[in-house]
């Protein structure tokens, strides 16, 4: 299994200087629109609580990037978008207060695809984020700067929202560990919406363990180590059409496959007829962003008063004025649209489970990403990352090998339940199996 990286460090000082000296080397990734001034003066005052014994918690000095969406007190939140500069956040999300509360140290604010849009990382405040294994390619998004800040070294953790892949994707790209957690509305104050029906919040790691410490963290568990499962025990059920045509990406996955059947894991072939709608359905945040994003715009601070106000300031990518007048025709929920868009999300958790049942499976097994990318631009991911966004069930993504163009291949675990502790045993149990390869 990958090691733990998020362990407290001997010296905060030494340890934030490092990885701010990490993102001036490698700032032309375009990872990072804003760093926290405070930081260095936190990790004076945490050396000098060490020193005296006073440990915070399990994070204590251990410096955590955070996308732009997330509110972090007295630091911009702007979406990437040169319409929101102005903005401040009031008070920490959530999730940040409880990652302070552990001793972390919010070091900087990730780049981000503009508003959590799309599945590459664009924005007109920061730019393209380039993928750090392979700078001619796009690292991913909406995610892409905490992505690629962490697969750069910049930090060893990130918090990343997911809406239809945002977290696993960029994940996939760079080789990271990417939880998207079931669908829980509470874990959602202090973020700023896309889909108030899709929305989470997750970690973004180098390892199963990293990722389910800082998961139990934003949460209020209290964190443990998972152990693993044995494979022996357990099923997994593959999605053949999900598996894509990317030749490269197919050699690797298949491998992948073949040391978890010789590590005892029953592989069965699933069927998923659902599939053929999931992939027709409009997406949900077309019909909720504008209610969602007038709502989060008046509790702001010095920011425009609504999604109209942005698009007539012009301060945005351009690409997206068609996308956004679009759901400026969406006033209001529960139209016929939206009810039909929720029907099909019960729909589909129940197809799931009863597929579950049916093959006698313990989890879905699938490709993160349907072909690897190969330019800056947008490359289609396929409908697997919808699953678990569509369904609110929860899904980890894991590097499962390299292709012969040195690009990693992600492999997505999909939770019958809302489970996460036995996805992260399972996944553990599949990360030890897979680094061998």
């Amino acid at each position: 299994m990958r090691a733990m990286r998020l362990i407290p460090p001997q010296d905060c000082r030494d340890e934030i200087a490092r990885r701010l000296q990490a993102m001036a080397d490698q700032h032309h990734l375009n990872a990072i629109i804003g760093v926290n001034a405070a930081a260095m003066r936190l990790a004076e005052q945490y050396q000098h609580l060490r020193r005296r014994g006073n440990i915070l918690g399990p994070l204590h000095g251990i410096p955590i990037i955070i996308k732009d969406n997330i509110a972090c007190a007295s630091l911009p939140i702007t979406l990437g978008c040169k319409g929101l500069s102005t903005v401040r956040a009031a008070s920490d999300a959530r999730v940040i207060q409880r990652l302070r509360a552990a001793g972390a140290i919010i070091l900087a604010r990730a780049n981000m695809s503009e508003f959590a849009f799309d599945v590459r990382s664009r924005s007109s405040i920061g730019g393209d984020v380039l993928n750090p294994l392979q700078l001619t390619v796009t690292a991913g998004g909406s995610s892409g700067g905490c992505a690629a800040a962490v697969a750069a070294g910049m930090a060893d953790a990130a918090l990343g929202t997911d809406t239809g892949g945002s977290i696993r994707i960029p994940c996939s790209y760079t080789g990271l560990v990417g939880l998207r957690p079931a669908f829980r509305r509470s874990m959602l104050e202090g973020v700023a919406p896309l889909s108030i029906s899709k929305d989470t919040v997750g970690p973004m790691t180098h390892s199963v363990r990293d990722a389910a410490i800082l998961h139990a963290i934003i949460h209020g568990i209290q964190p443990d180590k998972p152990e693993a499962v044995g494979l022996r025990s357990v099923r997994l059920g593959v999605i053949r059409a999900l598996e894509g045509e990317d030749p490269a990406q197919l050699t690797t996955w298949y491998q992948a496959l073949d040391q978890l059947r010789m590590a005892g894991a029953t592989i069965v072939e699933v069927d998923l007829p659902i599939l053929t709608e999931v992939g027709s359905q409009q997406c949900l945040s077309l019909y909720e962003f504008q209610v969602a994003i007038n709502h989060w715009l008046k509790l702001q601070q010095n920011g425009p008063a609504s999604l109209q106000a942005i698009i007539a300031s012009g301060d945005y990518l351009p690409e997206y004025l068609s996308l956004l007048e679009q759901m400026l025709k969406w006033q209001s929920l529960k139209t016929p649209e939206w009810l039909n868009g929720r029907r099909f999300q019960r729909r589909l958790n129940l197809n799931l489970n009863c597929s579950a049942e049916h093959y006698r499976i313990d989890a879905f097994l699938y490709p993160t990403v349907a072909r690897q990318p190969v330019s800056l631009e947008k490359m289609p991911p396929g409908c697997a990352p919808e699953l678990a966004a569509i369904s609110g069930l929860p899904a980890i993504t894991l590097p499962c090998g390299n292709t012969g163009k040195g690009l990693p291949v992600g492999m997505e675990l999909l939770a019958k339940t809302r489970d996460e502790h036995f996805l992260l045993s399972l996944a553990l149990a599949c990360e030890t199996v897979l680094q061998q390869i």
